[in-house]
């Protein structure tokens, strides 16, 4: 595969892992207990539903697919900024902060849903308190996990800026992300919500840089020649 091909393909597979990642939340939510302060009964009735065990069954499966392809889409975006930084070894974090990032989601995801799973056995008898702990830790977990995400945003930002293919107001915008995701333990919802559309603006620019990489390079001296249309 070119190196167009392969931008083209880590792009796509960082459009898949956008879906499959607020997918794989969104299945797991509806058996964790993220609210502490929620009634015993109704922490019961979540963690002992059918339909919410099987939901949180298939999105954690689902929820490391979606890491996967984080994963595939860092490894291009790495190349890019390579190219654009011409070797410099700030891009070297970028994989395995995409890869904490997605780490510490899965374990976090896994702690709020272990009540749920436990559940499905007749031995055992769910116990609010219990679900109420592992929920909170679950969430703290997850959420700790933007600290990945935020050294993804700045390391890239610095890169970019560096390299002056951004805008000042798109360079300013992805720092506070950056910060955001460093106080996601407090800031949750907004902090993982300012990250999902910085990472669809990443991979935007990852297919527009595939895009130009394609296209095929004219010398200058056949340019000026060539007939007016």
């Amino acid at each position: 595969m070119d190196e167009s091909g392969a931008l083209r393909s880590a792009a796509w597979a960082g459009a898949g892992a956008v879906v499959l990642l607020l997918a794989g939340l969104a299945l797991c939510a509806t058996a964790g207990v993220d609210e502490p302060r929620v009634s015993d009964a109704a922490i019961l009735d979540r963690v002992s539903d059918g339909a919410h065990q099987a939901a949180a069954g298939i999105g954690l499966p689902v929820l490391g697919v979606g890491v996967a392809l984080l994963l595939w889409f860092a490894t291009g975006l790495r190349q890019v900024l390579d190219r654009l930084s011409g070797g410099d070894p700030l891009t070297h974090a970028i994989v395995p902060a995409a890869a904490l990032l997605g780490g510490l989601i899965i374990a976090g995801v896994s702690l709020d849903v272990s009540s749920a799973f436990t559940a499905l056995s007749d031995e055992f008898t769910p116990d609010p308190d219990t679900a109420r702990v592992l929920g909170t830790a679950g969430a703290a977990v997850a959420l700790t996990g933007l600290t990945g995400g935020a050294v993804l945003v700045a390391a890239t930002t610095r890169i970019a800026q560096r390299a002056l293919v951004l805008p000042t107001w798109a360079v300013w915008v992805s720092y506070a992300v950056a910060v955001l995701c460093l106080s996601g333990f407090w800031s949750a919802g907004l902090a993982s919500v300012a990250f999902m559309l910085w990472l669809v603006g990443a991979v935007v620019a990852v297919l527009r840089k595939a895009r130009r990489t394609s296209a095929p390079i004219v010398p200058a001296h056949v340019r000026r020649n060539a007939p007016l249309r």
